[in-house]
């Protein structure tokens, strides 16, 4: 059951990125140009990709919600020009989704898409007018795609308004998720860290096995944040409306200051931990992929403080001491041929602690000690 949840986390940051990978075509600029074959670009390029992909398509589901809401004249050409199967599937969620109705009738009645309409009928999603990120990641996505077809930023405030109801531990565990995904990718892990800690940090604290709505709220937040970062970059009307948002409410503030801090030490110590320390000698580290993470990691322009620990998601790098200042340390076992030494430290931002287990008979090699717990 975990590992399966492990694997489903990965997806679904997988998946969370075709929102904001959306800048790379012209949909994310539709609100603002209207360009003139870009709606019918964007279909057949859903049409090739339709076959063999998993991507959740809620956001081009948004997109087309919001286009057919406001112009009846595109509804009626898009919903009369599609062949394929697969993507009428689509158009038929879309027009549910805008709480289009009859529309929907029509078009399931028409091309034989009535399994699929009692589906909606049954399940009942919320329309697009009143849908309101909770625990569900694919909403934040259904706004994102209305955002773009509108330039709405209230469909953007929306998805934010999910952080007000969040905890202080939750809001911020949501943050460093979505900061790490923006910087090492959906499995939250630096190459040449130990693979999917953090992911198991966050269900084993957030109880997934036993309670996963809990943990569902944690991605549905991460991945909003990463998404709309992402696009914030290219994109005013989301960059206003985020840093307003966070501007506005003291306690998000300074949560997500403390957030960014912290993540920005983590990356300085990170570099520190893989440049200085030069841990490669005895084959047993990969030598390239550490020198590469140094090399990411260096982007970072913050200090790095010596003496306190720095922990995102469960991977925490100790600077407290050198190696060669390390305590004597009696883990080892008597008839171990290795004498090794620690240095522990007390957490800046946790009550964790981190060590840094040492070779005394052999400098070749260091090895960092990790948690799997979350901060807090």
């Amino acid at each position: 059951m975990a590992k399966f949840l492990i694997v489903a986390i990965a997806l679904l940051f997988v998946q969370c990125r075709s929102a904001g990978a959306a800048n790379q075509d012209c949909m994310a600029d539709y609100y603002r140009t209207k360009a003139p074959g870009c709606v019918d670009s964007v279909l057949s390029q859903f049409r090739q990709a339709a076959a063999g992909s998993k991507a959740d398509p809620s956001t081009i589901i948004g997109f087309l919600a919001q286009l057919f809401v406001v112009s009846p004249e595109d509804k009626q050409r898009i919903l009369n020009d599609e062949s394929s199967d697969h993507v009428r599937s689509v158009h038929l969620v879309a027009l549910y989704r805008a709480g289009l109705l009859d529309d929907a009738r029509r078009f399931a009645e028409k091309h034989q898409l009535a399994a699929l309409l009692q589906k909606l009928e049954t399940t009942r999603p919320a329309s697009l007018a009143v849908v309101r990120p909770s625990s569900t990641p694919a909403d934040n996505d259904l706004l994102i795609g209305a955002y773009m077809a509108s330039g709405d930023t209230a469909f953007i405030q929306r998805i934010l308004e999910n952080f007000s109801g969040a905890d202080d531990g939750m809001a911020s565990d949501a943050m460093r998720m979505g900061y790490m995904n923006s910087k090492f990718g959906p499995n939250l892990t630096p190459k040449g860290r130990e693979e999917n800690v953090m992911a198991r940090a966050g269900c084993a604290k957030y109880q997934c096995k036993t309670d996963p709505a809990k943990f569902l709220r944690v991605l549905t937040l991460s991945s909003a944040f990463w998404a709309l970062q992402s696009l914030a970059q290219g994109d005013d009307g989301i960059k206003k409306t985020f840093a307003g948002f966070f501007a506005r409410d003291t306690r998000l503030k300074n949560l997500l200051a403390a957030e960014q801090a912290t993540f920005e030490n983590y990356l300085t110590a990170l570099n520190n931990y893989f440049a200085e320390l030069s841990l490669i000698g005895d084959g047993s580290i990969d030598a390239e992929a550490m020198r590469a993470l140094a090399e990411t990691a260096a982007e970072s322009t913050s200090g790095w403080m010596p003496g306190v620990i720095f922990s995102v998601m469960g991977d925490n790098i100790s600077f407290a001491q050198s190696p060669k200042k390390c305590v004597k340390y009696t883990s080892p076992p008597s008839n171990s041929d290795d004498d090794s030494t620690r240095c522990n430290v007390t957490a800046l931002f946790s009550a964790w602690f981190s060590s840094i287990h040492c070779s005394t008979t052999s400098s070749a090699w260091c090895v960092l000690k990790q948690s799997v717990t979350l901060n807090g």
